[in-house]
């Protein structure tokens, strides 16, 4: 049985009733420990001076993995373009790609509180490019039948105004 004595207690500070108690209690001179404070600061510098626990680049190697670039490599400046309207921004993003895991750039849509609302890589950013005739050719397909209802929805209305106002001059004559 080994018992530890406090660090600020240094041997020739134990009294000598706790010696006594101490052998008559069948420790024996080995059976008490003293650790001196120098000792516990010694282990300390030791367990402190492993440079195991440090970044390579602390320890000195020049060219450190860990250690950060001076300035930043991709994307160049977190600068967002803000889209007509004002409700939507988009920015280029470093983020990881879908099958291996390895950083691309994206071209990120998303609300000016920095929700990303869908972001395009490069291949469907080219398949993107491919289809905008035939999606700027139906957007305007779509706009000529909405004119087209929208007029036939005024004629309809000008024909029941006109009915009306036929059926009231028929009917005070």
């Amino acid at each position: 049985m080994a018992l530890r004595v406090p660090l600020h207690m240094p041997r020739s500070a134990v009294p000598a009733a706790l010696r006594v108690r101490l052998c008559t209690a069948g420790v024996r001179g080995s059976g008490v420990r003293f650790i001196s404070s120098s000792k516990a600061e010694e282990k300390k510098r030791l367990k402190e001076a492993d440079v195991r626990d440090r970044p390579f680049a602390e320890r000195g190697f020049q060219n450190a993995r860990d250690r950060p670039r001076e300035r930043r490599y991709w994307p160049p400046k977190e600068e967002s373009i803000e889209l007509p309207g004002g409700r939507k921004q988009v920015q280029v993003v470093a983020s990881k790609r879908d099958v291996d895991g390895y950083l691309e750039a994206q071209l990120v849509f998303m609300t000016p509180d920095g929700h990303r609302l869908f972001y395009l890589n490069e291949e469907e950013l080219d398949e993107l490019v491919k289809l905008a005739p035939r999606l700027t050719e139906y957007m305007e397909l779509w706009q000529e039948k909405a004119q087209e209802a929208s007029d036939a929805e005024a004629d309809a209305a000008t024909r029941r105004t006109l009915r009306a106002l036929a059926e009231r001059s028929s009917a005070s004559e």
